[in-house]
């Protein structure tokens, strides 16, 4: 029997407009990058300064048309700029939605498991609402979650399938460079021989990076560099673990340019040095731990690179130099795939995922941050204390995760 009946499939669809009805009939009050930045950046391309050749360009060349094409609308008189923006990542969402019904309805789980799932996908957008359709998050996260529910999808022996999971991979790398390192242990998932998935990997990254290589040559690089050479974002653990020492010490002095707003002086000079050791060590085990299970145990290709996936983005988020807001969107479709086998472990994630959201992308919790908590203390050593715990915790779980899931009447 079917798990989705008619009459259940328009309700879900229903409930997935409604949801995200409000979230574009609610955008945030305050800031927006798309306002911001992307029309601005829009508009120097528009008017012939173009991306990484005469300006410095800090994102990768998918976002390009991305940020471009509510513009190009915008000037021929459809819409204005930022709602075309919004409806494009509404666009990328509903694809992704629609994937995840169809991966939902040939995954053989049980009924609860797979409502909890979609209800997941249906309400933690909206208590992110302020960031959901706000950036490149979704339309970076998207392709990499249809990639890997396409392990389970389409069969993976067939060279088609793989240069189209290569291509939404690299797709995903052309928007953000965050997911670039798990091409190790993706590539040792292959079901074809080493030569055929070396020729569809270059197949797929030439179907995404032909053209911009083609066009901007190695001036792609400067996105790097601008990478490199940015300092601790305010909202990282780094900056928070800087910060809670400066409480003490008083050594630090606060820039006052954004987007980062660092800190400067001895303790921030030092602990930037650990975190940049400790950054490229923790992909480097994460990768050597995806490699060792890959290649000592019996695993669900599917099944572990979900849980790979999630392991890597939590790992970077607690050692990187940069963690914004809009970074929690990233684990949101990742949690709404993972086959859990207990309704308690699911509801774990998804309440862990949903106090993230609260803390971090809400003006719920009102409380001045300046106040003194503890001298010398304040409660922002608090309110960041509880974004941190449970990336931590979460982070822990998803090593627990199983690396395959015994199941019957699989497809």
């Amino acid at each position: 029997m079917k798990f989705f009946k008619y009459k259940w499939l328009l309700l879900i669809l229903i409930g997935f407009l409604l949801t995200r009805i409000y979230i574009l009939k609610n955008p945030p009050c305050c800031y927006s990058d798309v306002k911001h930045d992307y029309e601005r950046y829009a508009n120097m391309w528009y008017y012939g300064l173009p991306p990484y050749l005469k300006h410095l360009y800090e994102y990768p060349p998918a976002t390009i048309p991305l940020l471009f094409l509510p513009l190009w609308f915008d000037q021929h008189g459809l819409g204005k700029y930022y709602l075309n923006y919004r409806l494009g990542i509404f666009l990328i969402d509903t694809i992704l939605f629609l994937f995840i019904l169809k991966f939902w309805e040939r995954f053989p789980q049980k009924k609860l498991l797979k409502i909890l799932s979609l209800l997941f996908y249906l309400i933690s957008p909206m208590v992110a609402k302020d960031f959901f359709y706000e950036g490149i998050d979704l339309a970076f996260v998207a392709p990499l979650t249809i990639a890997l529910m396409m392990l389970f999808l389409y069969s993976q022996k067939k060279i088609l399938s793989r240069t189209v999971f290569w291509a939404l991979f690299w797709l995903a790398g052309a928007i953000k460079f965050m997911s670039l390192p798990l091409l190790v242990p993706f590539f040792y998932l292959k079901n074809l021989s080493f030569k055929k998935e070396i020729m569809v990997l270059i197949l797929g990254f030439l179907l995404i990076w032909g053209l911009p290589l083609a066009i901007f040559r190695s001036s792609l690089s400067v996105s790097f560099v601008f990478h490199a050479k940015r300092p601790f974002k305010y909202a990282s653990l780094p900056a928070y673990l800087v910060e809670t020492v400066d409480r003490f010490t008083h050594t630090e002095t606060r820039v006052n340019q954004p987007p980062d707003f660092q800190l400067e002086g001895p303790i921030s000079e030092k602990v930037t040095q650990v975190f940049g050791l400790l950054f490229l060590l923790s992909i480097v085990l994460v990768i050597f731990y995806a490699l060792k299970k890959i290649l000592t145990e019996q695993i669900d290709p599917f099944v572990f690179a979900t849980k790979i996936t999630l392991i890597f983005f939590l790992t970077i988020f607690l050692t990187g130099k940069i963690f914004s807001q809009p970074f929690h969107i990233w684990y949101l479709p990742l949690i709404t795939i993972f086959p859990f086998s207990k309704v308690r472990q699911q509801l774990i994630f998804m309440l862990l995922a949903l106090w993230l959201l609260i803390v971090d992308t809400t003006p719920w919790i009102r409380i001045n941050e300046n106040a003194i908590f503890w001298a010398p203390l304040t409660w922002k050593f608090v309110t960041y204390f509880f974004r941190f715990l449970p990336m931590f915790i979460l982070l822990i779980l998803s090593f627990k995760l199983p690396n395959k899931i015994e199941l019957h009447n699989r497809r």
